[in-house]
């Protein structure tokens, strides 16, 4: 009988257990964490990559317009070699990042969408507004040099910074942060000099954020 009745207090207490709201709290806690951080989770490779592309995708562009005086802009094939390294960084990290989500749905992912529309015209309008600049006849060396080089990364990287701080994410946040500042030293180098800053800056920026997500990658888990 006493076997019995010591039976029952066990199975009452593990029901207990399983129903205690402190670990129910602490399990639910370390969940959204562990799916936070796979949710945010950059591909360090790519980061690493991107560490040497930038610099040199932005180093040809400064290599076409040294010793310009008065300074024209940067040649076409320059730029060609940018946007394309630009571009290609950029569809590889969309790419992984979408293979990596693939199954996530819900309101962050559409909050996220509505997001980066949002940081598509903020861009675009940084573009317009620099036809704007050329079409009031404003010398080449901002329209063709310290404008296109710095304006998108201090406007653009100022909203995104600021929409992250909103939603407290500040990881995202201490990475922004860094470009912007980057971008407004730049702007006080000139139109020849400032192409190099910028590119080195968002080497340095890259390099951070891949060593964090090394680092976090080879966090165990809390079980």
């Amino acid at each position: 009988m006493s076997e019995m009745s010591g039976r029952d207090e066990t199975s009452a207490d593990d029901v207990d257990a399983e129903l205690d709201p402190r670990a129910a709290a602490a399990l639910l806690g370390q969940s959204t964490a562990m799916a936070q951080r796979q949710f945010n989770v950059w591909p360090p490779f790519l980061l690493l990559i991107g560490t040497v592309l930038f610099p040199f995708a932005f180093g040809a562009v400064w290599w076409s317009v040294r010793g310009q005086h008065p300074y024209v802009g940067p040649t076409g094939g320059a730029l060609a070699v940018m946007y394309s390294i630009v571009a290609v960084w950029i569809i590889s990290v969309s790419v992984a990042l979408r293979r990596a989500l693939s199954g996530i749905g819900g309101r962050t992912v559409r909050q996220r969408r509505v997001e980066a529309f949002g940081l598509a015209g903020v861009l675009i309008a940084v573009y317009v507004f620099q036809g704007a600049l050329l079409h009031a006849h404003v010398s080449h060396a901002i329209v063709y040099g310290v404008y296109p080089v710095t304006a998108p990364f201090i406007f653009v990287g100022s909203a995104f910074a600021l929409n992250c701080a909103a939603r407290d994410d500040w990881r995202k946040v201490y990475v922004a942060a860094p470009i912007v500042v980057a971008a407004l030293v730049a702007a006080f180098t000139g139109p020849v000099v400032s192409w190099l800053v910028v590119g080195a800056g968002l080497g340095v920026v890259l390099l951070g954020l891949a060593v964090v997500q090394l680092r976090q990658l080879r966090v165990p888990s809390t079980p």
